[in-house]
């Protein structure tokens, strides 16, 4: 029970952390600003993706 706990902290305590400091929102306003980097953030994740998929 004790191990299912650490991992369940390890999961979502980055999560509690983001919502509590209010990065989500500072990212959003940045995306806002930059919308081009949408575009390459999404490359970025669909090519390490495919890399990762077919390796």
């Amino acid at each position: 029970m004790k191990v299912i706990k650490q991992i369940l902290n390890f999961i979502f305590e980055p999560v509690r952390f983001v919502g509590s400091r209010n990065i989500s929102n500072v990212i959003v306003k940045f995306f806002d600003k930059h919308k081009w980097l949408i575009y390459v953030l999404a490359l970025v994740i669909t090519t390490a993706v495919f890399i990762i998929y077919y390796i």
